[in-house]
């Protein structure tokens, strides 16, 4: 006799014992619906941004043309974010001349890889006091 019968307990036919087990059904507790799409926040698509300081941020016409994304990545005046999924980061002025090789490619519309997913977009926001934000939203 086991010890679940000697208490009285009735086991669950699928019950899983281990510790893989228990985060195994965890997980697959909490997948997401199949083929539903994740939201990620895309300041560019929304066209406002609110900076970690509570400043709002507008976005001032559409997305740029290379010429201005490379004049405002080049300015020290400028901050430049990159947005990933749900994590926007600063693209500090020692890491802009990498950050643009990377995203190059994709706002000249050219893939680095056929079957490459990837895409970029930029947009110049404005604060209430006219300074610029640069920010490149990164998609896949």
């Amino acid at each position: 006799m086991s010890d679940d019968e000697q208490m009285g307990r009735k086991r669950k036919p699928d019950h899983r014992e281990t510790f893989a087990g228990m985060v195994d059904e965890v997980v697959i507790a909490n997948l997401e619906p199949a083929g539903q799409p994740v939201e990620w926040y895309q300041p560019v698509r929304s066209g406002q941004y609110t900076d970690e300081s509570g400043v709002r941020w507008q976005m001032r016409g559409g997305e740029l043309p290379w010429k201005r994304i490379e004049r405002m990545i080049h300015d020290p005046q400028v901050r430049v974010l990159h947005a990933y999924q749900n994590e926007i980061r600063d693209v500090t002025p020692e890491h802009r001349e990498e950050f643009m090789a990377m995203i190059r490619p994709y706002l000249h519309g050219k893939r680095v890889v056929a079957d490459d997913h990837t895409d970029f977009r930029a947009g110049e926001f404005k604060d209430s006091e006219r300074r610029s934000l640069l920010v490149v939203e990164e998609t896949c």
